[in-house]
């Protein structure tokens, strides 16, 4: 996999929180994609290529909050973990405080990571560079 291929599944319900990851991705001229889904049923069927995201690409990383309607990230973690094919999917979770860190990490959810919303662009590519699964780098345009 180049780095340019690396594809990024933001599962969150807040579109502020997409604007803010997306409008950070243009800041940093960031070309690697972040596809969004704004629950843990439409997460399902982009992860199965359903409609209506049947040309959907596989994601690399998965970046994730726990507070959703409907099924929660728990629930979408639990499948994720429980199907082969993305058994070994990286997952980041999404957190709103430090304090909210601390009481997930005591779930010890089978997560690669955590980062604070609103996301830090540069706290989630140290936390993606440290996987050792991708070949995560920023790719950007050039000035």
């Amino acid at each position: 996999m180049s780095p340019a291929t690396v594809e990024f599944l933001l599962v969150q319900d807040d579109p502020a929180e997409e604007l803010y990851l997306r409008e950070t991705w243009e800041t940093h001229k960031v070309l690697n994609r972040v596809h969004a889904v704004h629950d843990a049923r439409r997460a399902l069927a982009f992860l199965r290529r359903e409609p209506p995201y049947e040309a959907a690409p596989a994601p690399d990383v998965v970046l994730l909050d726990l507070s959703l309607p409907g099924h929660d990230g728990r629930y979408l973690l639990r499948w994720l973990r429980d199907h082969p094919p993305t058994r070994e999917l990286p997952v980041i979770v999404l957190v709103d405080s430090p304090a909210a860190e601390r009481i997930v990490r005591r779930e010890a959810l089978p997560v690669q990571g955590y980062a604070a919303k609103p996301v830090d662009f540069t706290c989630l590519a140290g936390i993606v560079r440290a996987l050792e699964s991708t070949a995560f780098c920023v790719v950007t345009r050039p000035s």
